[in-house]
């Protein structure tokens, strides 16, 4: 198996993406009680710092073990912290992985970025042939971000990419 290690910081032009652990976690419990764009799987956010701590623990802890790749995102020029995302599946037998992510919805034109450069770092590093995105409920520019990098809208809120 891989090591995730020297997996960070991975840059996009506007972005770095990052440990968790690199963050303060006040941005990032801060980041939950935000209005944000999020996938079905990252909902679940921590109500007090505490439950966040052992939360950031918990990932570092799956990363760490080869069971997913979680990064937060900061803008590479002003430095503020914009939102996590995830690359998992890597437990699963098929090729198929999924990305999860919580973006602040002020900063929802890096969604679009930060995903391209997540499908290209599995095209990279990774024997995925797919790649899946699921919401809730995914707003038009959010679809529309994601048909834009290639994904295709499989059913209401579920998005794939062959790669």
């Amino acid at each position: 198996m891989t090591s995730f290690e020297k997996f960070h910081p991975v840059l996009t032009a506007h972005l770095t993406l990052d440990w968790l652990t690199q963050t303060p976690v006040k941005s990032i419990d801060d980041l939950f009680s935000k209005p944000s764009i999020t996938t079905a799987k990252a909902e679940k956010m921590p109500s007090k710092i505490l439950d966040t701590v052992k939360e950031i623990n918990h990932i570092m802890r799956r990363v760490m073990n080869g069971k997913e790749l979680t990064w937060g995102i900061t803008d590479s020029n002003s430095e503020v912290f914009v939102g996590i995302i995830s690359l998992r599946g890597f437990e699963e037998t098929t090729k198929h992985g999924s990305i999860e992510f919580i973006i602040d919805q002020d900063h929802s034109e890096c969604l679009a970025e930060v995903v391209e450069r997540t499908v290209r770092f599995a095209q990279d590093h990774f024997n995925f042939d797919q790649l899946s995105i699921t919401f809730t409920n995914a707003s038009s520019q959010t679809q529309k971000d994601l048909t834009g990098l290639g994904f295709k809208m499989i059913q209401a809120n579920q998005f794939n990419i062959s790669i």
